[in-house]
């Protein structure tokens, strides 16, 4: 057994063993996200990231211009205060 569940079981022993029950509870649960994350990472495709998710709808010929329009966006915003 190693040494990190040594220290878990000579926690549980110190916690009372009307509360023990709980501890298993989220135990369990634990084990069960901790099944189902091995499961994901194993089965399913691979998941977009969140920048350029769009990019399939952009218009291509605007992307050289976004730096621009977002300088000029900070500018109309504050230059109206």
């Amino acid at each position: 057994m190693s040494r990190i569940k040594e220290q878990a079981i000579e926690i549980l022993q110190d916690i009372p063993d009307e509360k023990v029950g709980l501890v298993v509870e989220i135990l369990k649960e634990l084990r069960s996200l901790y099944a189902q994350a091995g499961e994901a990472a194993t089965h399913g495709a691979p998941q977009p990231a969140a920048m350029g998710i769009f990019c399939k709808y952009a218009n291509t010929d605007l992307i050289p211009l976004e730096k621009e329009a977002w300088c000029e966006a900070v500018k109309e915003k504050y230059a109206s205060d």
